[in-house]
């Protein structure tokens, strides 16, 4: 693992209502091994599991919440890939001052976990390989949509 990440091996629970938990890369996605993101299904096929979340230290996830996004060919910018995952404005201004902090405007891939509020404080990771975490943000599900009435 890199660096700055450090894995306290323990699966923890990061539920929250009304939040949205937030990975994005910048690695080529066919750098990106199949078996990081194959689930591994329980609780009657509603919880999984993969190689990102174990990184991370979660418990689960819960897939009906999940949304990925990304550009199997070169970069693409965050607003657009986060925006065709939601239909959501709300977190949007925070996410584009995040990424453009961490350098992160052109990702490759973006996954977007809804009723969840990761921690690092709690889980100790930042990053693995091929994913940084960018925050967890307030989510309106009832705001406007970024990308207009599609």
């Amino acid at each position: 693992m890199p660096e700055n990440t450090r894995s306290t091996n323990k699966a923890l629970l990061f539920d929250k209502k009304n939040k949205v938990s937030i990975w994005v890369s910048d690695t080529p996605y066919a750098d990106i091994p199949d078996e990081y993101f194959e689930e591994s299904f329980f609780k009657k096929n509603k919880r999984a599991k993969n190689t990102w979340s174990d990184n991370y230290n979660l418990a689960y996830f819960l897939p009906e919440n999940m949304e990925t996004n990304g550009s199997h060919d070169g970069l693409i910018d965050i607003q657009t890939a986060a925006g065709q995952c939601s239909c959501s404005s709300s977190f949007m201004v925070n996410l584009l001052s995040k990424a453009k902090k961490n350098k992160l405007e052109n990702i490759s891939w973006i996954i977007l976990v809804f009723e969840l509020e990761y921690s690092t404080k709690l889980s100790g990771v930042t990053n693995d390989y091929f994913t940084t975490f960018l925050g967890a943000f307030n989510y309106d599900p009832m705001s406007e949509s970024l990308l207009g009435d599609e």
